[in-house]
């Protein structure tokens, strides 16, 4: 099992983001915390999917705000994660995959996006702040 929690390296030096990246990291870990046979994974798979699409509307809000010229490209990794979850959720109610794997597939995606696309949006608005 994967150990969630919030480390440094995600930390992009945007309050508000790395707020709700935390905030992401601790649904994760309530979901990988239930037991495996709990009634209560549907429900807190669908909390996850709910609040990374608002943590992604919110990031798209921002970057709009500030002309991101990656806008387009962030938006679709956003919907790719979306329906990459969406498409966890039923292997997993079909009993192709486990909770575990679902957590893992977050997690992983999680780190690298975080890491990667969203380290690419901070550097912007870093950059663009000391203009």
């Amino acid at each position: 099992m994967i150990d969630i929690q919030w480390d440094c390296k995600f930390a992009l030096g945007h309050k508000k983001i790395d707020f709700e990246h935390q905030i992401f990291l601790e649904l994760l870990k309530s979901v990988s915390d239930l037991p495996a046979d709990s009634e209560k994974i549907p429900r807190t798979l669908q909390e996850v999917e709910k609040y990374a699409e608002f943590h992604f509307l919110s990031e798209e809000n921002l970057m709009i705000d500030i002309n991101y010229s990656r806008l387009a490209e962030h938006e679709q990794e956003h919907k790719r994660l979306l329906a990459a979850l969406q498409d966890n959720v039923h292997k997993l109610n079909d009993g192709v995959i486990n909770l575990e794997d679902v957590i893992e597939f977050l997690f992983e995606w999680f780190a690298l996006h975080t890491t990667r696309c969203d380290a690419e949006l901070a550097k912007y608005i870093n950059n663009r702040d000391s203009l």
